[in-house]
């Protein structure tokens, strides 16, 4: 992974049009995570990564660090992203990584979950922490067509939050565009939040192509096996 966004390069031959996409949150670096800690399982964590054979992750809760970590351990991927505490360093980042081999950048912006989305750091609705979406938009270099991407990390304590936060999405995902939502939303595909996207035209990806019951689900308690549910999504 690298800061060089706007690296150009070529499609692979005989390269398939499928757009492999996934959501990985990396979770924070801060916690008490004990065995668990970041400098224990960041190797782990880059390999996972890699093991998709993704073409576009959005990642949630990177700190700079775990960014810098991961790119050298992702060296045929490109990334964007910004602090969600000053639209800098500051704070955990939505990062959308790429790989360029396939995926041309040709702009990002983030905007925050608040009446404000514009001003670094603003809160509403509830949030108890910022809460941000990274907006990009990429063209297919296999395709020729140009689509964009958000990245998002919902608040996991307020249900208002959600709602007002999937609203704002809709209105921030530029019509024109076909668009890949991928992200933590803190929430299954039945909350009103969810219900609200898929209204709005978003299509659930694993439920379109069949994928159900446990090997579904994404939340763990770090052994490994999911319990049953699903908060992280590709719509």
């Amino acid at each position: 992974m690298t800061k060089d966004a706007s690296t150009r390069g070529g499609t692979r031959p005989g390269a398939p049009a499928a757009l492999r996409v996934a959501s990985f949150n990396v979770r924070t670096m801060y916690g008490r995570d004990g065995r668990h800690s970041w400098m224990l399982r960041a190797r782990a964590c880059a390999a996972a990564i890699a093991g998709l054979h993704a073409d576009l992750v959005g990642l949630q809760e990177v700190r700079p660090l775990q960014e810098r970590m991961l790119a050298r351990r992702l060296p045929g991927y490109a990334g964007v992203g910004a602090g969600r505490d000053d639209g800098g360093r500051r704070g955990e980042r939505c990062t959308v990584v790429y790989r360029p081999e396939r995926l041309r950048l040709e702009s990002w912006t983030v905007r925050w979950f608040s009446d404000t989305p514009q001003i670094a750091g603003s809160r509403s609705w509830g949030n108890a922490l910022p809460r941000i979406a990274t907006l990009c938009r990429f063209t297919d270099l296999v395709t020729g067509r140009t689509f964009g991407a958000a990245n998002v990390h919902w608040d996991g304590a307020s249900a208002a939050s959600r709602r007002h936060s999937a609203e704002a999405l809709l209105a921030w995902l530029d019509p024109p565009l076909p668009w890949l939502v991928v992200g933590d939303l803190n929430a299954t595909v039945a909350d009103p939040a969810v219900a609200l996207l898929l209204a709005g035209g978003l299509t659930d990806a694993l439920s379109h192509l069949g994928a159900s019951g446990p090997g579904a689900a994404t939340h763990h308690a770090w052994d490994g096996t999911a319990d049953g549910t699903r908060i992280d999504h590709v719509l």
